[in-house]
C-alpha cells in the first residue's frame, strides 16, 4: 500500500512540473531574440567598419586607472612626475604635479586624470571602446586626484579611461 501511495505521489509531482509556455509567449520571446540578434549583427558590422578604417577622430579622454608607483622624479627640468605601472604592463611616466610628494614608491593608487580634450586617435582605437593601457603613456596625462587603491580597484579591469566624442 505504501508503494502505491509513493508512486501516486511521484506521478503527481512529475505531472505538476509539466506546465508549458503558451504559444503567444513563445512567439514573443522568439521575436525579441531575433530583433536583438539583428541589432547585434548591425552593431558588429559598424564596429568592424570602424576597425578597418584608417580615419582619425578627435576625442576627449577622461576617467581613472589603478597603477603602482615605481619611481618618483622630484627634481629636474620637467615638472614632478612618477613612473607608474598598470597591472601586467610596462612602466610609463605621468605628470603628478603637486601630489608627487604624497605618493610612496611601491604603493598602488587610483589616479583620476585631468580631462584631456582634442586628442587625435584612429577610428579603430575608438572602436575598441577604451584606450589600450599600453597607449596611455602617449596621452601626456596629468593627475587631478588620487587615492590609495583597494582590492576591488586592482587586477585586469583597473583601467577606467574612456573616450568621448
Amino acid at each position: 500500500m505504501k508503494q502505491i501511495g509513493s508512486l501516486l505521489l511521484l506521478l503527481a509531482l512529475l505531472l505538476s512540473g509539466c506546465g508549458g509556455v503558451s504559444k503567444e509567449e513563445y512567439d514573443a520571446v522568439v521575436q525579441e531574440r531575433d530583433a536583438l540578434q539583428k541589432e547585434f549583427q548591425e552593431a558588429q558590422a559598424e564596429l568592424q567598419e570602424l576597425r578597418d578604417s584608417s580615419d582619425t577622430m578627435t576625442v576627449t579622454l577622461k576617467g581613472s586607472f589603478t597603477a603602482t608607483v615605481r619611481a618618483l622624479i622630484l627634481e629636474g627640468e620637467v615638472s614632478p612626475m612618477a613612473v607608474v605601472e598598470l597591472f601586467q604592463s610596462t612602466p610609463f611616466f605621468i605628470c603628478t604635479g603637486a601630489v608627487t610628494e604624497q605618493l610612496e614608491v611601491g604603493e598602488t593608487y587610483v589616479f583620476e586624470i585631468k580631462t584631456r580634450e582634442n586628442i587625435e586617435i584612429l577610428a579603430s582605437e575608438y572602436a575598441s571602446g577604451y584606450p589600450d593601457p599600453v597607449d596611455i603613456a602617449w596621452y601626456d596625462l596629468q593627475v587631478a586626484d588620487f587615492r590609495a587603491a583597494e582590492e576591488a580597484d586592482c587586477g585586469l579591469n583597473s583601467c577606467h579611461l574612456v573616450y568621448e566624442t
